[in-house]
């Protein structure tokens, strides 16, 4: 009984003090109004802990966005839907899960290029607490907060390298 109640609250801990990245009911903006980087086309790799590799194609303005594991099991992948939004010159994905929901939720990532075969992403933190009822509020509120410290989550970044 004991070692159940401490594997409980070790897995309690492990939730809460993990960062997660902060989910919108809306997005930054509209995938109309998004602007694709074709160079964000291909075979990325994650590495780290957990190795992924990520397939990203381009269906008009969107991006469709396939995770798979590379540790050899054989799960299905997962699919993400995602555009881009400008936001005073900073790239933001705006990503979703394609799970066929009605309760779609966006979760924003800031895009850094690091070379031709090198992204990094920066998740916005769970820590806001705002909810927002129309893009062009939280938009402003991104561009207002962006460049502080304590707007991302340090341990939700996220590098990739692309595979040739």
């Amino acid at each position: 009984m004991k070692q159940m109640k401490f594997t409980v609250l070790a897995g309690v801990l492990c939730l809460v003090l993990m960062g997660c990245p902060y989910e919108s009911k809306i997005p930054l903006d509209t995938a109309e109004n998004s602007k694709p980087d074709k160079a964000l086309v291909g075979k990325w790799e994650e590495k780290d802990s957990d190795s992924y590799l990520w397939t990203c194609s381009l269906d008009g303005n969107q991006y469709r966005i396939e995770k798979k594991s590379t540790d050899g099991e054989s799960e299905e992948p997962t699919i993400y839907i995602g555009f881009l939004s400008d936001v005073s010159g900073i790239q933001f994905l705006n990503v979703y899960e394609q799970d066929y929901s009605e309760d779609r939720k966006y979760m924003i990532w800031k895009l850094e290029k690091k070379g031709e075969d090198r992204l990094k992403f920066k998740a916005m933190t769970d820590n806001v607490t705002e909810e927002f009822t129309e893009s062009g509020e939280f938009k402003a509120f991104v561009k207002k907060h962006m460049e502080t410290s304590f707007f991302y989550n340090k341990d939700d970044e996220k590098t990739f390298y692309k595979e040739d």
